[in-house]
């Protein structure tokens, strides 16, 4: 385990503007229950800059890329993606590692 370095993911989401308020509450709600019951998740931030309008940006840590698969396959995840089916216009993400050697 010593040589595992966290799995870190960074997306960028355009929402479609009329359905930013929903999308929020869906997604805030669903980084709590990931930190709640993923013990291999351990950051979600949801964060939403000035500008451009209308974007969310999702900063999660976990613990390996095994954490991170066991987290896009949970039931939770198909559930969120269920209920933001046609909200997202667009998707950027950036898998990145904790490691800096």
């Amino acid at each position: 385990m010593a040589d595992s370095s966290p799995t870190i993911l960074i997306v960028h989401l355009d929402i479609v503007e009329t359905r930013l308020v929903e999308f929020l509450q869906i997604i805030q709600a669903h980084g709590e229950n990931s930190l709640q019951v993923e013990p291999g998740c351990l950051r979600f931030e949801v964060l939403v800059p000035q500008e451009p309008q209308a974007h969310v940006i999702l900063i999660e840590a976990y613990v390996d890329d095994a954490a991170l698969e066991t987290h896009w396959n949970s039931e939770h995840m198909a559930e969120y993606r269920n209920r933001i089916d046609g909200m997202i216009v667009k998707r950027t993400l950036y898998r990145c590692s904790g490691k800096h050697s």
